[in-house]
């Protein structure tokens, strides 16, 4: 495949293709065109101006689907490129153009192109998925359609172009800069090897330019939706939430449940154990039950009334309550449930690193299932339930079942075969994504594009919900209980730990000691069993939806909260730590030692944009004039380690019962075992 620069391109390249008619349904729009058979890419590099945090572009590439790589320099080159492209073009026809992170570019093209609104089909605040130019280029968000980043992306798919690595970003380029052989080959490596994996993927699932989904979600929701073709559409729309009902599900969401154990934060801990919950969400959405009727709204209810809704009747219940002075029940399990974030008129709250300890008051919104784990981590005085809705409980459609377990069996079947990672690859992409198509918000404000601005259409709630039973083919409630299934079964670990319990990520629980997990596996693999959530590897080992499986096991773990803990395994460091690149944050620590507060991430830390609106300026450097119009400025960021103060003096409270002369359940036997070990080696020293 040839690289051309753009003044030497043929034009007339475009005489080989034939542009495909639009099949019925118009996917993708409603636009007249018909797509040229060509799979384009576009990408650009640009040097940041530090001393006036501007960018400008100093080489494009456009890769014209396996046909070559098209090399220019200037934005005037490429706007000169596509409108030449333009007119070589047949009447009512489109080029589609992928671009890895199109809001990225897009900053840069709205400054050199007046994009109209009905042009600019945005997903959030300068979070474009698609927009178009003069009605005939199509550019497409490529990092939406695969939640991957590009090295991620191209490696995966084993294109022979894929991402290079090394490139120095922070050297100054610009549009007359010589750049060398491997500067170049950097560059259309980006554009070449996303075509080359797009290509790829598209042959895989048989997909052309109109059937190929814009995002990552998207594929599993065309399987999904068209095994849904078979359930009653009636059943489905008497259970849709009306407008009451969907704002009491949104405030009872709630995501996976990550926290560490304020005994054991700033405490560098050995022979820490990790196990993790095989498919955690595919799991509960085979295994477990689901509102499957309109939800009733019975008002305010008696405790004892609840109780009997959860336990005597087995409803699925959706409830606002209050709770009076509530308070942990065993304080040295260190996972409280209740979140900060979903709790309202708090009074007189303590709180564990955004978690309620205790509170004289407090209102929420939650399931019957969070309920389960409240009353097991939990004592309270009094509890008013002012708000209570239930359906019947029961198992969703089996035709949603049966696609679940299809991609379970797909991914399991496949891990470790060289001669379907593609498949493999598909598969678990498509099963991991499965709990984001489930808890989808469907009431989502549109984002127009004003005079270069991203607006909202601020349109009621009301009238989105409505707008959105139209085109529905799952229940909101569902993705709700999606995630208080997963908690509750995360929750049965966390138990199962006690006090010995370290630190938890939506799926998995890290642990002090030995804990017995057999009957809770047992109990998972009948369920699996019986709803055929299982399926045989290539090396004739069965594996089952939701047991607890040994994730690792580490010679020294450190935590400072949720989202941020490091460890040793095998002799090797590894961090995790939001923000901060997992490689280069642990080459940057060194050791496990060094994780404290004030450490600061320079090489790591991440970056930041900084987005540069309405310019159009002249500019002097190296002795030539470049203009600068829109654009964003990316620069490294750095990321201290640290607490915040509230976080600071919970856990000096607890230090002073741990290091008192109490030994709390031999809870620290460990640590003061590891603290003696070091004090000796220093004394010998």
């Amino acid at each position: 495949m040839e690289t051309i620069n753009v003044d030497d391109f043929d034009y007339k390249i475009l005489k080989n293709y034939k542009p495909v008619p639009r099949p019925r349904g118009n996917p993708h729009g409603t636009k007249p065109y018909k797509y040229y058979p060509l799979v384009c890419g576009f990408d650009i590099e640009t040097t940041r101006i530090k001393e006036i945090e501007q960018a400008v572009m100093y080489i494009w590439q456009f890769q014209l689907d396996m046909e070559c790589t098209v090399i220019g320099r200037t934005w005037i080159q490429f706007f000169e490129f596509l409108k030449t492209l333009r007119q070589h073009m047949r009447r009512n026809t489109c080029i589609v153009i992928y671009v890895h992170n199109l809001s990225y570019e897009f900053q840069f093209l709205k400054g050199m192109y007046e994009f109209q609104t009905e042009e600019v089909f945005a997903t959030g605040p300068r979070q474009v998925l698609k927009c178009t130019m003069w009605d005939c280029f199509e550019f497409r968000d490529n990092y939406l359609h695969t939640n991957m980043s590009l090295a991620e992306y191209t490696h995966k798919m084993g294109v022979p172009d894929a991402k290079l690595s090394g490139f120095d970003y922070n050297k100054q380029r610009f549009s007359w800069t010589f750049l060398s052989h491997d500067e170049m080959a950097y560059c259309i490596n980006d554009v070449r090897g996303m075509v080359e994996a797009l290509k790829i993927e598209m042959a895989l699932d048989h997909d052309d330019l109109y059937t190929i989904p814009l995002t990552s979600t998207g594929y599993v929701r065309r399987d999904c939706k068209r095994a849904m073709e078979g359930f009653n559409h009636k059943q489905l729309l008497a259970m849709l939430p009306d407008l009451e009902t969907y704002l009491a599900l949104r405030e009872a969401f709630r995501g996976g449940n990550t926290h560490a154990s304020r005994w054991y934060a700033r405490d560098i801990l050995t022979d820490v154990k990790s196990v993790d919950r095989s498919s955690s969400y595919p799991d509960v959405m085979v295994n477990c039950k689901f509102p499957m009727t309109a939800f009733h709204h019975e008002g305010a209810v008696s405790p004892e009334r609840l109780k009997q809704l959860i336990w005597t009747r087995e409803k699925a219940v959706l409830m606002r309550v209050a709770f009076f002075n509530i308070r942990e029940h065993d304080k040295y399990i260190g996972c409280p449930y209740l979140s900060r974030d979903k709790c309202r008129n708090i009074q007189n709250g303590i709180f564990d690193n955004g978690r309620i300890l205790s509170a004289d008051y407090l209102e929420t919104t939650i399931t019957d299932i969070d309920f389960r784990i409240i009353i097991q981590m939990y004592d309270w005085d009094s509890l008013n339930a002012y708000d209570v809705w239930h359906a019947r409980y029961g198992k969703l459609p089996q035709m949603l079942i049966d696609v679940v377990n299809h991609y379970y069996k797909m991914k399991t079947e496949l891990k470790g075969d060289p001669n379907n990672e593609l498949y493999y690859m598909k598969s678990k992409n498509k099963l991991n994504s499965l709990y984001g198509m489930t808890a989808q918000d469907p009431v989502k404000d549109s984002i127009d594009f004003i005079d270069g601005q991203f607006i909202p259409q601020n349109k009621s709630v009301d009238e989105l919900l409505k707008k959105s039973r139209r085109r529905a083919f799952l229940n909101y409630a569902w993705g709700v209980w999606v995630t208080a299934w997963a908690r509750y079964r995360l929750h049965e670990g966390i138990m199962a730990a006690g006090h010995n319990f370290v630190y938890c990520d939506t799926d998995s629980v890290k642990y002090l000691g030995d804990i017995d997990l057999t009957a809770y596996n047992e109990a998972r693999i009948a369920d699996s069993k019986k709803n055929g959530a299982y399926a045989v590897d290539s090396k004739g080992v069965m594996h089952y939806m939701g047991v607890f499986e040994p994730e690792g096991q580490y010679e020294k773990f450190a935590t400072m909260g949720a989202k941020k803990y490091c460890y040793v395994e095998d002799g090797k460091l590894h961090i995790t730590i939001a923000g901060v690149n997992k490689s280069k944050g642990a080459e940057e620590l060194g050791k496990i030692e060094n994780f404290k507060e004030g450490f600061v991430f320079r090489k790591a830390g991440g970056t930041e944009s900084v987005y540069n609106d309405l310019i159009d300026i002249d500019y002097e450097v190296e002795g030539r004039t470049v203009r600068i119009t829109d654009n964003v400025v990316i620069r490294d960021s750095e990321y201290t380690l640290g607490l915040t103060e509230e976080y600071f003096r919970i856990l000096e409270g607890c230090a002073e019962i741990k290091y008192s002369d109490h030994d709390i359940y031999g809870l620290y036997e460990n640590k003061r075992l590891y603290d003696d070990a070091c004090t000796s080696s220093e004394d010998k020293s």
